[in-house]
């Protein structure tokens, strides 16, 4: 199991760790390790109804999607960033967002660029 470099839990402070991260779509870079997360962490400015994106790393990811190799179009599991509900792809994402959340006025993290692996986002 590969590590998520460079990265910090903002429970417990470990970093570079091994497993599932979670990604607050409301908080600016506010990261949880998958034990601090099933364990229900908050902050002041964190709390537990705030929707969470579940990101694997590279080798996670092709771990538990047969090894095919990345791509930013594979289907993949997306939180919803206004109302927490889990499960989309990224079409069915956009069109949820669209149709559910167009008068939304809060700013929030896409789960789709949040999901991709650092060396995707760095030109």
């Amino acid at each position: 199991m590969s590590r998520h470099e460079g990265v910090s839990c903002d429970s417990c402070s470990k970093g570079n760790f091994r497993g599932k991260r979670f990604k607050c779509l409301i908080c600016y870079d506010y990261d949880l390790c998958a034990t601090c997360y099933e364990n229900g962490a908050t902050t002041t400015r964190h709390t537990a109804d705030h929707p969470m994106q579940c990101i694997l790393t590279r080798a996670d990811f092709e771990l538990y999607y047969g090894g095919e190799a990345f791509t930013a179009d594979r289907p993949q599991s997306f939180t919803c960033p206004y109302c927490g509900k889990m499960g989309f792809t990224e079409s069915a994402l956009q069109e949820h967002v669209a149709s559910e959340h167009s008068d939304a006025s809060i700013e929030v993290v896409c789960p789709v660029c949040a999901a991709l692996p650092v060396e995707t986002l760095i030109m």
